[in-house]
């Protein structure tokens, strides 16, 4: 899994459900292909839950150039 682009974080945890993943998928449609891949990688694997966050208010506030990268940062008042 570590290999996978998409794969921003990946922690063991102690229970039924021992591992979280955190990706970061364009799409909805992104985020099923990704489940598809690792089902043909990891055939014991089953996914128990999903969540999807819509935009991350970590990543408010980059200025980004014509080609999408950081370029800069503006202080974002969330909570006004």
């Amino acid at each position: 899994m570590a290999k996978l682009p998409e794969i921003r974080l990946c922690v063991g945890t102690a229970g039924p459900q021992n591992l979280i993943a955190t990706v970061w998928v364009a799409s909805l449609l992104d985020a099923q292909l990704l489940e598809v891949r690792l089902a043909g990688i990891l055939p014991h694997l089953r996914i128990a839950d999903r969540a999807v966050a819509l935009r991350a208010v970590k990543l408010m506030g980059r200025l980004l150039d014509a080609e999408g990268r950081a370029v800069g940062y503006e202080q974002v008042d969330v909570w006004a």
